[in-house]
């Protein structure tokens, strides 16, 4: 009998350990194809209630990480195996240092290239990228098993997205398990905007960057999109799987050895 109580126990304190370091919550696999060359990245995006993780490979090959109840954004870096991390007190200070250097930085160089000078401005004023219109264009397919409804992205009149939203219910997913998505994506545009311009792979970024007219996160999540560039298409990301699985709390822990970084101001003026 007593042994019986302590294997009764050991398999309580199994079930504790589990409910402890895995979670309920939303797995997506991506790939994304550059047209042009034909390689493929992949993308994985895992959700639970308060916690974000986007794992991306090829050239890229970054991770981010939000968790969404201490507001902390860490940048991992895994070419090089350094990490960024940021809490909101330190990003917001952060912010205004970068966009007083490069205020004074635009102001005292007049024959700064006009790339550089694009980039300050998109420092100093980074919603001003924010011109996008979205119209529905007809293009209603079915992608994989998922019936979708299609968008076009215009920006100052051209094309530069196209995409096939599926609605949450034919996902069969609810609005409410995308919580820290949207979380995620006010918290980048309040407060990091003008900070990823200095972390590597800084462009990576503009995926977590979309103004409120955007039928994104609204209607249900895009399992199809083609960015377009001068009207030419140039890289189409395809949503392969969108599953709910149980999530383990180790996946959103820094790996092990490797190093904090810092912000490096200097790299405005390059």
């Amino acid at each position: 009998m007593i042994v019986l109580k302590k294997l009764s126990l050991f398999g309580l304190l199994i079930c504790l350990s589990l409910t402890v370091w895995a979670e309920d919550g939303i797995f997506i696999l991506s790939k994304t194809k550059t047209l042009k060359s034909g390689s493929v990245a992949t993308s994985e995006i895992y959700l639970t209630a308060d916690k974000m993780l986007v794992k991306n490979s090829g050239s890229d090959n970054s991770t981010i990480i939000f968790d969404g109840s201490s507001e902390v954004f860490t940048f991992i870096d895994n070419k090089k195996k350094e990490y960024y991390q940021f809490d909101k007190a330190t990003l917001l200070q952060l912010k205004e240092q970068i966009k007083m250097m490069a205020k004074m930085m635009k102001q005292f160089a007049a024959n700064m290239p006009e790339e550089q000078k694009a980039k300050f401005d998109q420092i100093l004023n980074p919603s001003n990228g924010d011109l996008m219109t979205y119209n529905a264009n007809g293009k209603n397919v079915k992608i994989g098993s998922w019936n979708t409804v299609g968008y076009d992205g215009l920006n100052d009149g051209s094309k530069v997205l196209q995409m096939n939203i599926a609605s949450y219910g034919t996902l069969g997913v609810s609005e409410s398990e995308f919580g820290v998505m949207k979380q995620m994506m006010n918290y980048f545009k309040e407060n990091l905007q003008e900070v990823v311009a200095l972390l590597p792979t800084g462009g990576s970024f503009s995926q977590l960057n979309f103004d409120e007219k955007s039928p994104i996160l609204k209607d249900g999540i895009p399992v199809k999109t083609i960015a377009y560039k001068e009207g030419e298409a140039v890289n189409e990301n395809t949503v392969e799987t969108l599953a709910k699985k149980s999530i383990s709390s180790d996946q959103f822990k820094v790996p092990a050895g490797y190093k904090q970084q810092q912000i490096n101001m200097q790299s405005m003026g390059r």
